[in-house]
């Protein structure tokens, strides 16, 4: 085997060294001087490998004797020392002549490649220049062609997380003593599993955890983990792990100057075809849409879906001490940890009497401007408050409100609520709900009662009321919206690994506050797996800076030049929209527009848009469809007890006229065709030095342009000393009569505002 074949390697050969290794693993030296196979060798065949030193010094002579007999595989045997790691720069460069003459010719010699599985993890270290090729060409013999809309990867890597794993962060809710089988009390247990390593604390002691045991404290209705505490850790410290197990990792090391990319993905498009690149350069001659397609080419494509299709089964038996749940049913492809199994047995739902629901102004912003609905003449605000641990949290508003004949106590807590109306129903689904995890029930005088459940915004926090889809199902006075619910036993997963296609059908759950009771899990009650009630929708593009020097050069975020023809726009958004806001609003299934803000500045800067360049027809245009004026709203007066007022800039969509709600301020001139008080525009605004003749008592002024009736207000001024008076007002001017008749050179002004 030669060099020229080692050097551009395909995975075929990881699959020849896979045996080899193991050999060596068997035998640790193979033993003689020859080749273990044609361009594979043992490092150890060519010298002692015991120690650091003695490994290093063998390496150099293996390399050069393998690449002056053509170049091979260099495999590294199990007594090669633990300590040592090899560094595969054997592979040199050459010039005609040799340096410092200048060189007539150039190129790269001949390398190996070094393969290390001792650790346990396959290392594969390719000649430094000449690097790994994997070429693969797709010729199809002339009559056939590939299957049906398949995928044809050149590589192909599944990575499968089923258990072991952890994404977890959160404030322990009570001060810990250090012991063994401490008690550690938190806010959520969604995340945590027995196994777990985490670390508490983020200042002064740091520990490293061991999670022994899940529970709930039936007494402090808080779940809690159990581990050993070296140190006292007090409440309000953190406790979390977060692992990455992701597909490809890659990192390059640049010490030295070097103008590169980490991946280049270069395609030359000769014919049709939908394209995805990432990161790339797309040279393209065809027409590239083809037939029905709709991708064209696409540099970046994000696509974010929700997943709607929850597991559904039935339990086939429940070990309450071990928390293992056997379910029939599918094969739980959709199965994740972290979010919580629900009894569908309408025998264990608590469903009588109604509730309404209470929205805040907004459910993160505790500004006390906000313009909050009133229920029963109350206002239930989202507000900044000290939490169970005293720390200063955002707990959302809003009131979830039974009615008397709701048979509600305190055993709902840790118990799921959703609202269970067809409307409420996360669309496109068969009656799949939203669930939310119960916090907490007040019982009031009238025989009423409150809850409030769990929602995550940067870890679990109490709030009132979640966010229904139809506006109209809130309530608040005048508007009492009573609407059907479901209360049900709920418990979090922490192990599905047994459960994802996998015959033993397996869901390990977290402990429950009503385990033991009539309403715990049995055989043939019907579950199902809820969805995320609350989503952090995913981003499907952030940019996150940490400049620290300045500079020069004037760098943006996004760099966007046209170098051809035309394009149409820079931004195109749309989807999901018909263009019509209230028509939106009527046909949408959550109420809604497609987007709350086009586009939402919250940092400051020193100019917000800046137009460097012509904009030929219009630097913003505002086509105004639907026959409705598009406002520009400035707030202002903003008080401590009430909203701010609104300024308001409008184009009426008919005649054009301007109307600013408000009042205005120009520092400099102003230039206006007439004055208008009501809905009716001016068209004239005054007359100047108008000459009247010598001995004239009356004047007529006639309008350069007729107004709409004789409803204005009129002011005249007249050069000489005397009384006047308006004597008749039309539409078409006015007249003006004096009490002493016009001297010589006499003038006179007139102003009108409607």
């Amino acid at each position: 085997m030669r060099t020229s074949k080692l050097v551009v390697m395909g995975f075929s050969l990881v699959a020849v060294c896979l045996p080899m290794v193991g050999q060596i693993r068997a035998s640790g030296v193979v033993g003689d001087a020859a080749p273990v196979s044609d361009g594979m060798y043992s490092l150890d065949q060519f010298g002692p490998v015991s120690t650091a030193m003695n490994a290093e010094k063998t390496f150099s002579v293996a390399s050069s004797n393998i690449i002056a007999a053509g170049g091979g595989v260099i495999l590294i045997p199990m007594n090669a020392a633990a300590n040592w790691t090899p560094k595969n720069n054997t592979q040199q460069q050459w010039r005609k002549p040799a340096p410092p003459d200048p060189a007539k010719g150039w190129g790269t010699g001949l390398g190996v490649t070094v393969v290390d599985a001792r650790t346990g993890t396959l290392k594969i270290q390719p000649p430094q220049s000449t690097g790994i090729q994997i070429n693969r060409t797709l010729s199809i013999p002339e009559g056939e062609s590939l299957s049906f809309w398949g995928y044809f990867p050149m590589l192909q890597m599944r990575n499968t997380v089923l258990r072991g794993s952890t994404s977890y962060r959160d404030w322990i809710q009570e001060d810990v003593k250090a012991g063994k089988d401490a008690k550690f009390y938190v806010s959520t247990i969604r995340g945590i599993f027995p196994g777990m390593f985490m670390s508490g604390g983020e200042y002064g002691v740091v520990q490293r955890l061991y999670v022994k045991s899940l529970g709930y404290d039936k007494g402090k209705k808080m779940w809690y983990f159990t581990a050993d505490a070296e140190a006292d850790m007090p409440k309000g410290a953190i406790v979390g792990n977060k692992n990455h197990v992701n597909v490809l990792d890659m990192m390059t090391s640049s010490h030295n100057e070097n103008q590169t990319f980490d991946v280049r993905m270069w395609r030359h498009n000769y014919s049709q075809g939908d394209n995805y690149l990432f990161d790339a350069r797309f040279k393209y001659m065809g027409d590239v849409h083809s037939t029905s397609g709709d991708e064209n080419g696409v540099i970046y494509a994000a696509f974010i879906e929700s997943m709607t299709d929850i597991f559904r089964g039935q339990v086939e038996k429940w070990t309450p001490a071990s928390g293992e749940l056997v379910f029939n049913g599918n094969a739980g492809k959709t199965l994740g940890s972290g979010r919580p199994i629900i009894n569908l047995n309408p025998g264990k739902w608590i469903t009588n009497g109604s509730v309404m629901i209470v929205s805040p102004a907004s459910f993160v912003d505790v500004s006390p401007n906000l313009s909050n609905a009133v229920f029963k003449g109350k206002t239930y605000p989202t507000t900044l408050a000290k939490n169970r641990i005293e720390i200063n949290s955002l707990r959302m508003g809003g009131l979830i409100h039974f009615s008397a004949a709701a048979s509600i106590t305190d055993d709902v807590v840790g118990r799921y609520f959703a609202v269970d109306e067809e409307n409420e129903y996360v669309p496109k689904t068969k009656a799949v709900r939203r669930w939310y995890l119960i916090d907490s029930v007040t019982r009031n005088a009238d025989g009423t009662k409150d809850i409030t459940i769990i929602r995550h915004w940067w870890g679990a926090k109490a709030a009132g009321a979640p966010t229904l889809y139809k506006p109209e199902n809130y309530s608040s006075d005048g508007h009492e919206q009573p609407l059907h619910y479901i209360i049900a036993p709920g418990v979090n997963a922490y192990d599905v690994a047994d459960g994802v296609n996998n015959p033993k059908h397996t869901i390990r759950l977290s402990p429950s506050p009503f385990i033991g009771t009539a309403v715990d899990f049995a055989p043939g009650d019907a579950i199902e797996q809820a969805i995320g009630p609350d989503p952090f929708k995913p981003t499907p593009f952030r940019s996150w800076m940490w400049d620290q020097i300045p500079g020069v050069f004037p760098a943006s975020v996004f760099d966007i030049a046209n170098n051809g023809v035309m394009r149409d726009s820079l931004f195109w958004v749309h989807g999901n929209s018909s263009g019509d806001v209230e028509k939106d609003k009527a046909t949408h299934y959550d109420r809604n527009p497609a987007w709350n803000n086009l586009f939402l500045f919250e940092s400051a800067c020193n100019i917000g848009i800046k137009f460097k360049a012509d904009t030929g027809d219009a630097a913003i245009l505002f086509t105004q469809p639907n026959n409705r004026a598009q406002p520009i709203k400035w707030f202002y007066g903003a008080e401590s007890n009430r909203a701010p007022r609104e300024a308001v800039l409008t184009v009426s969509p008919d005649a054009g006229d301007l109307e600013f709600t408000g009042s205005a301020r120009f520092k400099g001139s102003v230039t206006a065709a007439g004055l208008s008080a009501d809905q009716t525009p001016a068209r004239n605004l005054r007359g100047k030095d108008i000459a009247v003749k010598a001995g004239e008592t009356a004047v007529t002024i006639t309008f350069p342009n007729e107004e709409p009736d004789a409803s204005y207000a009129l002011f005249v001024e007249q050069s000489w000393i005397g009384n006047r008076a308006i004597t008749k007002k039309e539409a078409k001017g006015f007249t003006i009569q004096f009490e002493k008749p016009a001297p010589v050179d006499a003038k006179l002004d007139w102003m009108i505002v409607r």
